[in-house]
């Protein structure tokens, strides 16, 4: 997502704005025009790349004589658009461009997640979430480790928050669960939080294990975010040294979702997965 990254909300309403404008069988330089706002303006309204005030979005629904259930859902997410996510408070530690992630994981329905050598962030224990991020920035202050194990561990309630908590499917490599992130007494406790974890209605782990050989996501881990808004599409989510790439493209997120689903269908199944864990868990010394 190059230039100025939008956030979910502004996404979000981005994609009913442009609905509604095609519904109403507006182009955009008519839609522009019955509004009293520029092309550029529209066009970063619909992308969801411009600060959204309550005025653009009244004159946008009169052009398109939206009814009053209508207009009522529309501005509530024009409000929502601009709402500060709980991340927010953690800006003085929060990675480049990372609340862009934090706000569309915040928004999402599920996670089809793959992982090749670390615990996902929702499944880890704090021991493990510190010695991890240790390990990645051995002179980091401890203040600031501190607080970087805050945001991760905030993350988690995504998963056993009351309403709507986020559906997760996870794979991951037999690498994951061997390597002993924190020694041995650390790692047991976060492979006990896995299997705890997998109880949850809401997730699923599966292990790929290493005698699987080659497979279709060598390359590493990704994510793909599904959204429970028929205006959101699926969108992929890579993190890597070059920084975070949001793969959108229907062609792109069909390539990632055919790749999870060769993924899940080689990984152990739920609950073989789980007794691997066990095992890998009795081994730990």
């Amino acid at each position: 997502m190059p230039g100025v990254t939008p956030t979910m909300g502004r996404r979000r309403l981005g994609g009913v704005l442009k609905s509604l404008r095609l519904g109403a069988g507006l182009s955009n330089e008519q839609a522009r025009q019955r509004a009293g706002m520029s092309t550029a303006k529209l066009s970063r309204l619909e992308t969801g790349h411009n600060v959204v005030a309550q005025k653009d979005i009244r004159a946008l629904l009169d052009a398109y004589n939206a009814d009053g259930q209508t207009r009522d859902k529309v501005l509530r997410l024009a409000q929502l658009a601009e709402h500060r996510g709980w991340w927010q408070e953690f800006d003085d530690v929060l990675p480049a461009d990372f609340d862009l992630y934090l706000s569309v994981e915040e928004a999402a329905a599920s996670l089809l997640v793959f992982q090749t050598s670390v615990v996902h962030g929702l499944l880890q224990t704090e021991d493990y979430a510190r010695a991890w991020h240790r390990a990645e920035d051995p002179g980091r202050p401890n203040a600031e480790l501190e607080r970087l194990v805050g945001l991760r561990m905030a993350r988690k309630q995504a998963l056993v928050r009351k309403d709507e908590p986020l559906t997760m499917w996870a794979v991951l490599d037999e690498a994951v669960v061997r390597r002993k992130v924190g020694g041995p007494d650390v790692m047991r406790a976060q492979l006990e939080h896995l299997l705890s974890m997998s109880e949850q209605p809401n997730v699923t782990i599966q292990i790929l294990p290493f005698e699987v050989g080659a497979h279709v996501a060598a390359s590493g881990s990704f994510t793909l975010v599904e959204f429970a808004e028929p205006t959101d599409p699926e969108i992929g989510y890579v993190d890597c040294a070059a920084g975070n790439v949001y793969p959108e493209k229907p062609a792109q997120v069909r390539r990632m979702k055919t790749h999870f689903h060769h993924l899940t269908s080689s990984a152990l199944p739920a609950i073989k997965s789980l007794s691997f864990i066990r095992k890998v868990q009795k081994e730990l010394t």
